[in-house]
Formats: structure tokens, C-alpha cells, sequence
């Protein structure tokens, strides 16, 4: 908001030059408001799985809701999409009204009220290989999706199962029917303590592991350079007692960290902004999206990395909602969203699913969670995608994921029925994406 000292100087120093009887122009509007791995820590199934370099402008503190923040902010290192209308200022002189990204008048699918907003937000899914041989998978897939995460295929025991030696088949596979679909890829994931193979798991020494390290950022990114420039660079690096991010937030004692300390974060950051010097570099985590320890440790971590130049461009929110992981609400959701932001950085909901296991969530409740929090993001220019965790509830790897409280059931955690249908859960969606 502009004060009302400025706009009367403002206003003065205009007649000095000439007044007319007409009201000037006044402010433009600009657009509205605007990140893995599946589910929690150390248990995560196989279903699981995202530079800045200076505080945004914004001013709107520890307590602001992103859709009323009247904070503005820098456009730092986010993509196109989430600086190409938000508000700045310069000077010390005040924040603007922030911006808030501007909903289609209309769209038949996800995919076409996220084209249409403006700026555009990425509409994603979290695609495997199996379901490809799937023509209704398929079909769905590429009309409600422009974004892409390979579900298990590009994780280091995928694509590195000996050491040096790749194995690029499965990920190729999905990379280029995207692509055949006009579908933007996120790779996923490059450093994390699940899904390795055991020779690098049972690595030791700071050397040998940091070797390794920088022999498969540089391979898998190379191999990908031109196909993939968005990467999941480093996932799930801090772990709680609980997985609702509740209890002694701590880095995880992973074969990285044992070896090389809180450094290999900026040194999985450096190596991969080596390699691609354009690559959107995110850090993606489950249980940050509610107001807990876990959140306030990562944002610290994260402002630290800013603060030392490290070139991260975003954070990527899992959303993983329900057992065994929080429940977060539109309001939790918006600020963290927006204290990430106002970092300097883009943010993302990465690898949303709400499932409905052991009671936990009601069938009223997940419908209040998918529209609000879908909301808070899409508000944000800042906030430039969402990516389900799936695509329909026969297919959720949250069925056969013990830890989830399913019990062999279906998890109806999705958008899409196992018959393909949308669901109510894809109706609210929808109306979140078109500003109802």
C-alpha cells in the first residue's frame, strides 16, 4: 500500500507541472499471489520421490498469509512465470501491494487453467514407467498435465546401480513422451539418503563419497542437458523424531552427510549449477507445509544457503497429506509458501496427495485441503507448479506403502478414480485453479 505521505508529495509536486480535472491512471494491477519423494523419512515406499541470491522485498514477516500479504518481492532467481507480473519497489521507502496471479475466465482441464493463468502456473503428475503402457494413463496424463516427475525411474539406484555405470532406458522412455506431449521434466532426484544402491550406501570417507557424488549430478544432468532443466537436487535432508515434522529437527544421517558434513548440501548445489548453468535448482521435503519444527528448521537451513551465495533456486513443499505425515491446512500452507518466497526463491507444491487412510482425513476434510491449498499456491506468482503424486487412486503407491495405515486398501488419495473418472477431489481442484 502506498502511504499517504507519499502519494500527497506525489500528488503536490504533479500540479507544480500542471493539473487537469482528470484522475490520473493510478496503479496497475498486476497478477495474483504465488514445492517428493514419497511420503516420510527414512520408511519412504517406492512411490516416493525438488539462486536466489538475496531477501525478496517483501516485508510481510513470520505471520503473513500469502494470499493477503501486502508484501512485494524481488524477482531473484524464480522462473519466468513467477516474476513476469509481481510487484517491486526499490528504495526503503515501503511495500507494494503484492502481486496475485490472475485465474483463466474459463478451462476444460487442469492443464489449460493453469496455461491460461496469468502468469501460467505448471500443472504436473508424477509419472512411472508401467503406467505408460497404460493408454488411459496416458490419455489423462497428457490432457490435464504439462509437468512431469518420473515417479521411481530417475532415482539413483535406477539410473547408477554400479558404480559409473547407467542405466538410462526406463528414464528415457519418460522423458521423451513428455516431451512428445509439450510436457516440461523435473528430474528427481539427484542426492538422497533413500533408493541407493548398496555399493554407494555403504560408501565411506569424504573423498570417495564426494567423488561419487559429483560423478552422478554431472553424468545424469549431462545426460539429460537440453531435455530436463528443472532437477530435485536435493531431497529429504532433515529428519524429526516424527514424520509430521514434530521432535529434534536434525540433519539426517545420511551416507552424504556421515561423510562430508552440512557442506555437501551447497556442494550438491554447486556441482549441479557447474553442470547447468540455466537448470532451476531446487530442495525438496515432506512436512514442511505446516507450522512446526521441521518447517522452521528447513527455512533456517535454506536462508543460510541463500545468504552464502549457494545457487538454489526454489523449494519444493512434498504436500504429502494424512498418515504418516502432518496435516496442514490453506493458512499453514500459505506461510510457509511465503517465507520461502520472500527468500528470493520460487516455490512449488511438488508431490501432493491426500489420502484418507486410518480415518485421519475425512472425505469433507480432503476436499477443503485439495481446494485451499491449491489456492495458496496459485495466488503466488512466486509459486510456479503443482505436481500430483499420481494419477489416479488404483496407482498410488500410498496403496501398498505399510506405513500409511491403507492396509492394502486404496488410499482415494488422487484426482482420478481407478476407472479413470474425475473425482470431486479434481472438481475442487479445478475451482482453486479458476479462482472459485
Amino acid at each position: 500500500m502506498r502511504s499517504t505521505s507519499l502519494a500527497f508529495l506525489l500528488s503536490a509536486f504533479l500540479c507544480t507541472i500542471g493539473c487537469s480535472d482528470d484522475d490520473g491512471a493510478g496503479e496497475t494491477g498486476g497478477a495474483g499471489p504465488t514445492g517428493g519423494t514419497g511420503g516420510a523419512g527414512a520408511t519412504s515406499g517406492p512411490g516416493s520421490t525438488t539462486s536466489g541470491s538475496g531477501g525478496a522485498g517483501a516485508t510481510s514477516g513470520s505471520g503473513g498469509d500469502a494470499a493477503t500479504s501486502t508484501s512485494s518481492t524481488t524477482s531473484g532467481a524464480g522462473g519466468d512465470a513467477a516474476t513476469s507480473t509481481s510487484s517491486t519497489t526499490s528504495g526503503t521507502g515501503g511495500s507494494a501491494p503484492a502481486a496475485r496471479r490472475v485465474p483463466a475466465a474459463s478451462a476444460n482441464s487442469l492443464r489449460e487453467a493453469g496455461e491460461k493463468a496469468n502468469p501460467p502456473i505448471l500443472i504436473g503428475a508424477a509419472i512411472s514407467g508401467g503406467g505408460l503402457n497404460d493408454n488411459n494413463y496416458k490419455r489423462v496424463a497428457a490432457a490435464e498435465h504439462n509437468y512431469v516427475t518420473a515417479e521411481n525411474e530417475m532415482k539413483w539406484d535406477a539410473l547408477e546401480p554400479n558404480p559409473g555405470q547407467f542405466s538410462w532406458g526406463a528414464a528415457d522412455n519418460i522423458v521423451n513422451w513428455a516431451r512428445s506431449n509439450n510436457m516440461k521434466v523435473k528430474g528427481h532426484t539427484l542426492v538422497w539418503h533413500s533408493q541407493l544402491p548398496g555399493w554407494m550406501n555403504s560408501m565411506t570417507g569424504a573423498a570417495q563419497v564426494e567423488q561419487a557424488m559429483r560423478r552422478h549430478i554431472e553424468n545424469v544432468m549431462g545426460h539429460f542437458k537440453d531435455r530436463v532443466n528443472h532437477w530435485d537436487v536435493v531431497n529429504e535432508a532433515v529428519l524429526t523424531d516424527s514424520d509430521t515434522g514434530v521432535g529434534n529437527p536434525r540433519m539426517r544421517p545420511t551416507v552424504f552427510f556421515n561423510a562430508l558434513g552440512e557442506r555437501y548440501l551447497d556442494l550438491a548445489f554447486q556441482i549441479a549449477r557447474e553442470q547447468d548453468p540455466t537448470a532451476k535448482l531446487y530442495y525438496n521435503d515432506y512436512s514442511i507445509d505446516a507450522r512446526n519444527e521441521k518447517a522452521d528448521f528447513v527455512y533456517e537451513m535454506i536462508k543460510g544457503m541463500v545468504e552464502r551465495g549457494v545457487p538454489i533456486d526454489g523449494v519444493g513443499l512434498q504436500m504429502h497429506i494424512g498418515p504418516p505425515n502432518n496435516v496442514a491446512g490453506g493458512e499453514d500452507v500459505a506461510y510457509n509458501l511465503r517465507r520461502f518466497a520472500d527468500l528470493g526463491l520460487e516455490v512449488l507444491i511438488s508431490e501432493m496427495d491426500i489420502n484418507r487412510c486410518g480415518n485421519v482425513v475425512s472425505a469433507s476434510d480432503q476436499l477443503t485441503y485439495y481446494h485451499d491449498i491449491v489456492e495458496a499456491c496459485f495466488v503466488m506468482p512466486e509459486c510456479v507448479g503443482i505436481t500430483f503424486w499420481g494419477i489416479n487412486d488404483g496407482r498410488s503407491w500410498l496403496n501398498t506403502w505399510s506405513t500409511a495405515r491403507c492396509n492394502g486398501q486404496s488410499s482415494q488419495s488422487l484426482l482420478f478414480n481407478d476407472q479413470y473418472q474425475k473425482k470431486e477431489t479434481y472438481n475442487r481442484v479445478l475451482d482453486a485453479l479458476l479462482g472459485r
